[in-house]
């Protein structure tokens, strides 16, 4: 009889609680990723104002607990890096990039660690593989910079040209400014009036009514008008 009891007990309540067992595991789970989540969302905003301890602070216990999380690790990276500690910054950077190869901000904060330690062969390197491989103009830019703090003009200018020949936008959409605007930029420190003004007049001819191109043609004293546009490309 007891048998029989505790038998249709089981049948009766084991249902039951199975699914009540299952949705609490879950919720566990997803309060634990919202709150690494959270933490990386709120190691991000630290780091928009250059407060690099606090966003340390948030990150590091995901990075501890779960050093898994690709985000966590970029931002304990970055705010390592903000706070000088190149090393262990080089690690945690390393870390996020080899769990996230694709992602464009990855590399180039990578990148900017290798050159902060002189290590800018590599980071030469790698930013150049990922240009080529991904045709990302913003990692060919990171390139130029870097090219230009370590005293390389010519690459920061070759860089620059890399960026314009693969800014393709996507369908229905404008090519980004930006490499014009850089290689103008390039151009008009080193010399080279005319190529700094075909730059420049590039870029109004995707936007003409940014005011950046506005007051370098003005500067520069290129009219703005139905001719000042000419053909994109290198």
């Amino acid at each position: 009889m007891l048998d029989a009891i505790a038998s249709h007990g089981r049948s009766r309540f084991a249902p039951a609680i199975l699914p009540l067992a299952l949705g609490l595991l879950l919720a566990a789970g997803c309060a634990s990723t919202g709150s690494s989540e959270a933490r990386a969302n709120e190691a991000d905003e630290r780091l928009r104002y250059g407060r690099y301890d606090e966003a340390a602070a948030a990150v590091e216990p995901v990075v501890q607990k779960n050093p898994g999380d690709w985000r966590a690790q970029f931002a304990y990276g970055r705010a390592l890096l903000g706070q000088g500690k190149l090393e262990d910054a080089r690690r945690a950077l390393d870390r996020a990039y080899r769990l996230q190869p694709s992602n464009e901000d990855v590399c180039i904060g990578l990148a900017e660690c290798m050159a902060a330690q002189k290590d800018v062969k590599d980071s030469y390197q790698l930013l150049r593989a990922f240009g080529k491989d991904f045709r990302s103009w913003r990692a060919y830019l990171a390139l130029s910079r870097i090219a230009e703090a370590s005293g390389d003009p010519d690459t920061a200018a070759t860089s620059a040209v890399d960026a314009i020949k693969v800014n393709e936008p996507l369908p229905g959409q404008r090519p980004s400014i930006e490499p014009y605007m850089r290689a103008a930029d390039l151009s008009f420190r080193f010399g080279r009036e005319s190529d700094g003004i075909r730059r420049l007049r590039q870029a109004y001819g995707i936007l003409p009514d940014d005011p950046r191109i506005a007051d370098a043609l003005a500067a520069h004293n290129v009219a703005r008008n139905k001719d000042t546009a000419v053909d994109l490309g290198p």
